[in-house]
């Protein structure tokens, strides 16, 4: 009897490790912490895939403020591990993907995601980006139940997860609002704001692919009462400097 395929009504999206851009190579990322996060995850996703460990770490809950590089260095994990892995697969999973009209439909979802992540003839890592808009802390006040019994649907998947060939990264800007059991189950990393030396390191490598005079960007940063506290910050100092460049070539 052939086996029933069950159809997505949005399809998953699912990226090859080997075909995630260079833009998250592991060199571009600068900053000692940057690269302690990396090499933890990337080595305990190494270690349970190729020693074939079961019931290993489920994955890593990465919390920190907006623009520390959460979803970007999950990205360069994953690009790490599909040069020793051939068959390594990234499921990319936000809000959109889970919420459904009808009752019992999110439920489903979230099994199909395992699913399609079981289905897989290697290996797996599934990214929950933006996890509290999706898995509420079942503690909070005025929570519908219908968030309950998906929440407790998806910790049931977790508990059941063989991590000889599957891992979980979820991403959070909110990690008060992260129900406990999911803390319980992924461990957590803080992505701290830049610390000064940081910032600059990431602006002056920045400054190099752009083109742009570095000094001037640096005398900006040290210039300021509060310096930037994430890497999307330091891209907007460096992209105005780059603009201001661009506007004063003369072409024509």
């Amino acid at each position: 009897m052939s086996r029933k395929v069950r159809v997505f009504v949005k399809p998953l999206k699912v990226v090859k490790a080997s075909g995630i851009s260079e833009d998250y190579d592991i060199s571009r990322f600068v900053g000692e912490e940057y690269k302690r996060i990396f090499n933890l995850v990337f080595k305990t996703f190494y270690y349970q895939f190729r020693e074939g460990i079961r019931r290993g770490i489920k994955g890593f809950l990465f919390h920190g403020e907006p623009g520390t590089g959460k979803t970007s260095l999950a990205y360069a994990v994953v690009r790490e591990l599909g040069k020793r892995f051939r068959d390594l697969y990234l499921i990319l999973v936000d809000a959109s993907d889970i919420a459904r009209p009808l009752y019992g439909e999110s439920e489903m979802r979230i099994v199909e995601i395992f699913e399609e992540a079981k289905r897989k003839l290697g290996y797996t890592i599934v990214l929950f980006d933006d996890v509290e808009s999706v898995f509420m802390s079942r503690g909070r006040e005025r929570i519908e139940s219908w968030h309950i019994a998906q929440d407790n649907v998806f910790f049931h998947m977790l508990d059941e997860l063989d991590t000889s060939r599957i891992g979980v990264i979820a991403t959070t800007n909110w990690y008060e609002l992260v129900d406990k059991a999911l803390i319980d189950r992924l461990y957590p990393i803080e992505f701290k704001p830049l610390d000064l030396e940081t910032a600059l390191a990431i602006a002056e490598k920045r400054c190099m692919e752009l083109g742009v005079r570095f000094e001037k960007v640096k005398e900006e940063i040290l210039s300021m009462k509060n310096p930037p506290r994430s890497a999307r910050e330091v891209e907007r100092i460096v992209l105005k400097h780059y603009i201001e460049k661009l506007e004063k070539l003369e072409i024509f």
